[in-house]
């Protein structure tokens, strides 16, 4: 009896191990079963993409030339003079390339020459307080002019943005942020703070700016090594950037009222030029010196037969600063 129950005991203990083991094997092969009949479902359900249109992946490769035109002209991606974005990105160029596909604008075909005497007042850094006094100014001696603006927050720079629209003034793109040591820092950089100011000035004002200014012009020791391929891809973005010709010293904290209207007049009409961009503050300590220069400026440069115009990319920018 002992001997026939060590055996039914032994059998008893094979038959566990052997289930223990074809149990989990047959388990794993039905569980191999259900997910590929789950993967077939899953891929059934997925929309068809065409060979070689895996879309724009998560580093900024640029897709191909042929891939989503439609999204692409809805998306604001066309045209760089009449090009199709993809036509103007080289299948080997720099990634930045392919940064904020929307911030392209369409280039003038061509300059137009200034046939009248023209001056083209120019204002960086604003808005700030003593932008409206400015505005105000310009608008009792029907003249107009160019701003060149930063990113400011809130109800009052928003009402300063519109007001320069709806007043017939030009609206362009200075800075976001104007820390020269972060904007200059790359291509990719400059296009962020670009695009960090670009894209809340269309949302407020319906007004896609076009034309810019670097912030200390497009010669200073911060951009200088980034200066050609920077200004090569903003002209590619169909941007044109503004430098001036005459200047009125006003970032300077030492100007005055009379030191500035000296600069302009003797710089314009002192000259007796056909045309001249002038730089102009309405921002920083000689802000409140501009605007109690501007109204004889404006005076006497009329006097001396010029007419007041505002900046658009159909205007020559000056070769100098």
């Amino acid at each position: 009896m002992y001997f026939g129950s060590v055996r039914f005991f032994r059998h008893l203990i094979l038959m566990v191990i052997a289930l223990l083991i074809i149990i989990p094997t047959v388990g794993c092969f039905v569980l191999m079963a259900q997910v590929h009949s789950l993967q077939g479902q899953l891929e059934s359900l997925q929309p068809s993409l065409p060979p070689g249109s895996e879309g724009e992946s998560s580093n900024g490769d640029i897709p191909a030339a042929n891939e989503g035109e439609d999204e692409q002209k809805d998306a604001g991606e066309q045209n760089v003079a009449g090009n199709d974005l993809a036509a103007n990105i080289s299948a080997d160029g720099p990634l930045y390339q392919g940064k904020y596909p929307w911030l392209y604008v369409e280039k003038a075909s061509a300059y137009v020459p200034v046939t009248e005497k023209t001056v083209f007042l120019t204002f960086d850094d604003g808005p700030t307080e003593y932008t409206p006094q400015i505005l105000d100014t310009l608008a009792d001696k029907g003249a107009h002019a160019t701003f060149f603006v930063v990113y400011r927050d809130g109800e009052n720079a928003e009402a300063i943005y519109k007001r320069i629209v709806n007043e017939g003034h030009t609206l362009a793109i200075h800075s976001k942020t104007h820390i020269y040591s972060y904007i200059y820092r790359s291509i990719d950089d400059y296009l962020d703070d670009f695009a960090g100011i670009a894209e809340p000035l269309e949302t407020i004002t319906g007004v896609k700016p076009d034309i810019f200014r670097f912030p200390g012009g497009s010669r200073n020791e911060y951009i200088n090594p980034i200066r050609s391929e920077l200004i090569a891809e903003m002209t590619r973005r169909g941007y044109t950037h503004y430098d001036w010709d005459v200047t009125s010293a006003s970032a300077d904290a030492k100007a005055t009222k009379e030191s500035i209207y000296s600069y302009v007049t003797s710089g314009v009409s002192g000259e007796d030029r056909q045309s001249a961009i002038v730089l102009l503050h309405d921002a920083g300590p000689a802000a409140a010196a501009v605007v109690a220069a501007l109204p004889d400026i404006i005076d006497s440069l009329k006097a001396s037969g010029y007419k007041f115009g505002v900046l658009n990319n159909k205007v020559k920018p000056p070769q100098t600063n």
